[in-house]
């Protein structure tokens, strides 16, 4: 009897999906925020939300084929620090861009770039940002990139504390 969980114990896998519903939460607001606040998404901005759309499916792979061995945690959660890592990278690049905009060259929008160029160029492009990626639009008073660090950190914090939570 001691070792049955109560029933107000989150296992590992419901906070995983935890994080598989904020991510699409984040992801949903940004997309709204975009359609019906009329905010422009620069290079860098489509960069995070593919991490993040990343994010969410690998979470999402997570929860549906739950690991049970200790490899399994080990691999989901490599795959899971990648991501995270990656996002955090992305935002920090943001936010070097929005303080020194006079680092990076004037670039095209996104979809006129994945369009004309060739697909390394655009991608380069994407991960390096331009100069449209110094003027940062702001959800409710906080920049994008900044609510976008945030989250990253937030999302990595609870996916390592799901898979690493003693059963």
């Amino acid at each position: 009897m001691a070792d049955r969980p109560m029933p107000w114990q989150w296992s590992g896998r419901w906070l995983l999906g935890g994080v598989v519903l904020l991510g699409a939460t984040a992801g949903g607001i940004t997309a709204g925020a975009e359609y019906w606040g009329g905010l422009e998404p620069c290079a860098l901005c489509w960069t995070q939300r593919g991490i993040l759309a990343l994010l969410t499916g690998v979470a999402l792979l997570g929860v549906l084929l739950w690991p049970r061995r200790r490899w399994g945690r080990w691999l989901l959660g490599g795959a899971v620090a990648a991501t995270v890592l990656a996002g955090l990278l992305a935002a920090g690049r943001h936010l070097y861009v929005m303080a020194n905009p006079g680092q990076v060259d004037c670039g095209m929008s996104p979809e006129v770039m994945l369009q004309m160029l060739p697909w390394y160029e655009a991608l380069l492009e994407l991960v390096t940002g331009s100069a449209s990626c110094a003027e940062a639009a702001a959800l409710l008073g906080v920049p994008l990139p900044v609510a976008s660090l945030a989250t990253f950190a937030a999302l990595g914090a609870l996916s390592a504390y799901a898979l690493t939570r003693p059963r």
